[in-house]
């Protein structure tokens, strides 16, 4: 019979040993791995907790403003609101206060009759006031410090001899060219006024109508419209051409129908959302506006105001928001 060569007992001896040494270091990675899952895991979870505390903060924060104060409104990053006070001797104040703490950021004071408040991006406020019966201006402030545009030596916009119950009643611009429009209601009538990069102010050649509100794309190629043309509510939309120039006397713009029957809901970056109306002029379905051709967002179970819907960043629709980023005061 063959003999079998055995292995000398240090040499077996010490493979075992590697092999438990291997194992113990497996189920110590294994354990580690898992405790670092669970530490992260408790780390998001408790990190989500404080996020959703704040929301619950800033909500509750959100509705008392409303409950107290008039001109309340929330900036696109949804960390700040503004709201509107005024004293015993007739100046206004538009204080800006953080929603999840409720403590005031900045206060633009001594400002006259405030008509309407609408957020510049993240970092400054658009306010309407209202100088003298007829005589509007258009005012910014910065949200840090409350420094206000007729401060710091910039031009401020003024609109007058106009009718003396006239009001701004909406503001649009564009992020890329600067480009200002303002929509004013005078008399019972409407006038749009565009507002250049030197702060020189041009009534802008618009359809027979009277105008409800009007959004511009990020870009500045468009101007959109919601008019009541002979009783109907259509979204217009106003456009430059090589034949239309900013430099006449009235902001040149060509015009086209868009949707008839339909209320504007607003412009994100450069893509139209609208609403179509029913009889009563409430709305039933939100369409954007594409390359590709008009796309249903959303069919609503109840008609609704056009005024009662906003629309994302994102391109959602929300019903009813708690507060919009401008607001009529």
């Amino acid at each position: 019979m063959g003999q079998v060569e055995r292995q000398p007992r240090g040499r077996r001896v010490g493979r075992r040993f590697l092999a438990l040494a291997a194992l113990c270091t497996a189920c110590e990675s294994l354990f580690f791995y898992h405790l670092n899952h669970l530490l992260v895991s408790q780390q998001v979870a408790s990190q989500q907790e404080i996020q959703a505390a704040m929301h619950r903060r800033a909500q509750v924060e959100l509705a008392e403003l409303k409950r107290q104060y008039p001109g309340v409104t929330v900036s696109p990053n949804g960390q700040y609101a503004t709201y509107v006070t005024s004293d015993a001797s007739g100046w206004y104040a538009v204080h800006v206060v953080r929603l999840d703490t409720g403590a005031q950021v900045s206060e633009a004071s001594n400002l006259y009759p405030v008509q309407y408040v609408d957020w510049l991006g993240n970092a400054e406020v658009f306010v309407g006031e209202e100088r003298s019966p007829g005589n509007l201006e258009l005012n910014t402030f910065y949200v840090s410090n409350g420094l206000q545009a007729d401060e710091t030596a910039a031009s401020v916009p003024v609109f007058s001899n106009l009718s003396p119950d006239a009001r701004i009643v909406k503001v649009t611009y564009s992020t890329e060219t600067n480009d200002i429009f303002v929509l004013i209601d005078a008399g019972g009538s409407t006038e749009v006024y565009h507002v250049g990069t030197m702060e020189t102010i041009q009534p802008v050649t618009v359809p027979p109508g009277y105008i409800k509100n009007i959004a511009m794309t990020q870009t500045g190629d468009n101007l959109y419209l919601e008019i009541n043309q002979g009783g109907q509510w259509n979204v217009v939309r106003l456009y430059q051409t090589s034949q239309t120039s900013s430099y006449t006397a009235e902001f040149q713009m060509d015009s086209q129908l868009v949707k008839s029957n339909a209320a504007l809901i607003g412009v994100i970056g450069n893509t139209l959302y609208y609403g179509t109306v029913n009889g009563n002029g409430l709305v039933t379905a939100v369409y954007r506006q594409t390359a590709n051709g008009d796309q249903l967002v959303r069919q609503l179970a109840q008609p609704t105001l056009a005024s009662e819907i906003a629309i994302s960043t994102s391109g959602s629709v929300a019903l009813n928001p708690p507060a919009m980023t401008e607001v009529e005061v």
